[in-house]
């Protein structure tokens, strides 16, 4: 039964072809989509960036581009966040003034189309003009963040109730939630993130290379200067190894790392959200101080990114908060690389720890030079690491998996409201699915 969906994330930059992709929110609605438009019919809707069309066709999927120029004068209300002049549980990007202008158009599109199905990517503020504008439609909320566990549920909850499905990248996302609002639990579902086939067939061979690689943001969060610090260390021991930093220097402000400044992990780094050049600056020293074995490659787009991980011997993604769930660590380990992470967030669902690589606790430098000197002095631990790790993406991580997943999780929403009776072999497939994945992770 082909449904009609449309795909709504107002931050994501996917142009066509698809080769320039940078965000992860991008890469998703992307990967999603053209494997949605294979069966159904699917309208993504990406921000309009200047040179692209705003109406464009590819692979099956209709991009309808929204300009942001209005929503980048009222998004500068967030002022008020900053001035602490909101209730930190309401902050602005929870208000109806935060892409009002995009949710509206977007809105009114979707019942020109007809929707059967509206996806709507983390923005929860969304829900009401959506709904709105198409009473009829059913709301798919899918989130990939801590915002609807980090904020006043009073806001939170009746948005919650107008959502048929609720999406979690992880289980440590999806468990937060059902604490938090009860009454959606029975809603609420994990839907882990994929790789493309593309990762799979990368040709690596970590028993032979010395490169500990890092791919994603430059930034606090994600614990780039402690790596660089780690390898000081490690360095003495394995003169020879070196590290490859792959990613642009892009700072979240810190109120959407840790809103209510309860980690103390991030006390001493606040200084670098309020002043993200002195973050470059500190990465930019340690870089230099590590005499020639580190390397700052910047920002790579998505279809070069595989050539890093085939050239590298280790993945380490030393990440200081709770990753909700972490797409570099999936694609290096499709590429046949052991990971070395840390035991926060979703990581623990996605590394074995011992199998698949290691994890350490947040924030342990010592522990993070240690598990990379581990993986150094053994080549063979290395090689089947790897294979381990590129075995776990095949049976839980790839986006082929992921979208079946889907689209047995939209037929029960889909056919539950609109049948008289419930669609119960639909929903013992999705409840077996479900098993499936907590068994294997």
């Amino acid at each position: 039964m082909g449904i009609r969906i449309a795909q709504v994330y107002p931050h994501a930059d996917i142009p066509v072809p698809h080769t320039q992709l940078y965000d992860a929110l991008a890469i998703v609605n992307y990967e999603i989509g053209r494997r949605l438009a294979r069966r159904h019919e699917i309208v993504t809707y990406p921000k309009w960036v200047p040179g692209q069309k705003e109406v464009e066709e590819h692979e099956g999927v209709t991009y309808r581009r929204i300009p942001q120029g209005i929503d980048r004068a009222l998004n500068g209300l967030k002022i008020f966040d900053l001035a602490r002049l909101l209730n930190p549980g309401r902050p602005f990007r929870l208000t109806p003034f935060y892409y009002a202008h995009y949710a509206r158009e977007v809105a009114r599109d979707i019942r020109e189309r007809g929707c059967d199905l509206v996806h709507l990517h983390t923005v929860c503020n969304f829900v009401d003009p959506i709904r709105h504008a198409n009473p009829d439609a059913r709301i798919v909320l899918h989130m990939h963040d801590h915002s609807l566990t980090d904020f006043d549920p009073a806001v939170v909850g009746p948005r919650l109730q107008e959502a048929a499905l609720i999406l979690a990248c992880s289980r440590f996302v999806a468990d937060a939630i059902r604490r938090l609002h009860p009454a959606a639990a029975e809603r609420c579902h994990t839907l882990y993130n994929g790789v493309d086939q593309r990762f799979l067939e990368v040709t690596s061979d970590p028993a032979a290379s010395s490169t500990v690689l890092f791919v994603g943001r430059l930034c606090p969060e994600k614990g780039v200067h402690l790596l660089l610090s780690a390898m000081g260390e490690v360095l003495r021991s394995h003169p020879r190894a070196s590290v490859s930093l792959v990613g642009p220097l892009d700072l979240s402000p810190r109120e959407y790392v840790d809103p209510h400044g309860r980690d103390p992990i991030f006390n001493d780094l606040t200084c670098y959200y309020s002043r993200p050049d002195a973050y470059y600056e500190l990465l930019c020293k340690r870089v230099s101080a590590l005499g020639g074995r580190a390397f700052l490659h910047g920002r790579v787009a998505n279809d070069e990114i595989c050539s890093h991980y085939a050239r590298a011997g280790i993945f380490v993604f030393p990440s200081l908060w709770h990753e909700p769930f972490g797409i570099p660590v999936i694609e290096a380990m499709a590429a046949g690389l052991p990971v070395v992470a840390t035991r926060g967030g979703a990581l623990p669902e996605v590394v074995v720890d011992g199998e698949t690589g290691i994890l350490v606790e947040r924030g342990d430098g010592e522990g993070l030079a240690a598990a990379i000197r581990t993986l150094l002095a053994d080549p063979g631990l290395r090689a089947r690491m790897g294979a381990a790790g590129r075995r776990r993406v095949q049976q839980l991580f790839t986006w082929d998996h992921s979208v079946a997943r889907l689209e047995e999780l939209y037929r029960s929403v889909v056919l539950r409201e609109a049948a008289p009776e419930p669609d119960l072999d639909s929903r013992q497939r999705v409840a077996e699915s479900e098993r499936h994945v907590a068994r294997s992770a």
